[in-house]
């Protein structure tokens, strides 16, 4: 038997709003629970959406966007509020994506549960949803497959079929943020398969926004980034580095040999 968990994992905190003022509203039929915080991708659509609001009024709406036949819901931003408004009036995603919701009750200064806190969250802003899963080699990266010592082997025929444009990935920070997390970015680009050290993240950060393969997106309530996920650019941004010298790398340094007893 695996022992209990730990107390601290028990009693934790459960998650909250990304900030206590509203944005606006999310609207589907007579459903319009506030808005906390929003993401959108011009190309693929939503990437991030906190709800607060009744249980059926937040649920309503996401599983209205989580549909696979949904026209999607809208979104009316709040008059006075102090986010910017760059955020559609429709919020929609793409079929084929995937997303995880992560939601909890909130207590009210009555003493009411009747309040939800739900976001809804594309899986490639999730690190450890991300990094679950092995990463995406491009055939360009991979060695050649050895040759048969005998038999010949006859070349294969090119696929006129260009190869899968791999996701982005995407870090969420806070809405004073100015730039993400550098070690946030390291996360995602191991899921991607990215190999870098810890002590570069500064410098990578650096790098990636100069090359635009980290560019911000429309967001409220929170700063969201995109971040490419094509490792072939990632694999040349950091061998040009390295020759540049951009990286600090450590000299290993032998060990004195000691001499037998």
């Amino acid at each position: 038997m695996h022992p209990p968990p730990f107390p601290a994992a028990i009693d934790a905190d459960p998650p909250i709003p990304f900030i206590d003022e509203e944005i606006g509203s999310a609207a589907h039929e007579k459903h319009m629970p506030s808005v906390r915080a929003v993401a959108v991708d011009p190309d693929r659509g939503l990437v991030l959406l906190n709800l607060v609001g009744a249980d059926a009024s937040v649920s309503a709406v996401i599983m209205e966007l989580l549909r696979s036949k949904s026209n999607g819901v809208g979104f009316m931003p709040t008059l006075f509020a102090r986010q910017p408004t760059n955020i559609p009036t429709q919020l929609s995603i793409q079929p084929g994506i995937r997303y995880s919701t992560f939601r909890s009750a909130l207590a009210t200064p009555g003493g009411s549960l009747n309040q939800k806190n739900w976001c809804l969250l594309i899986a490639t802003a999730n690190i450890a949803e991300s990094r679950r899963r092995a990463p995406l080699i491009p055939p360009q990266l991979l060695p050649p497959p050895p040759l048969p010592a005998t038999a010949e082997v006859a070349p294969a025929a090119p696929t006129n079929q260009p190869p899968a444009t791999p996701p982005p990935h995407y870090v969420v920070g806070t809405a004073s943020a100015m730039t993400p997390d550098s070690h946030a970015l390291l996360g995602h680009l191991r899921a991607i398969g990215v190999v870098v050290a810890d002590a570069w993240a500064e410098a990578v950060l650096d790098l990636a926004i100069n090359a635009q393969l980290v560019t911000s997106i429309p967001a409220a309530g929170v700063k969201c980034w995109r971040v490419d996920g094509d490792l072939i650019k990632w694999v040349d941004l950091v061998r040009h580095a390295i020759q540049q010298q951009r990286f600090s790398i450590p000299v290993l340094t032998p060990l004195p040999q000691q001499r037998a007893a």
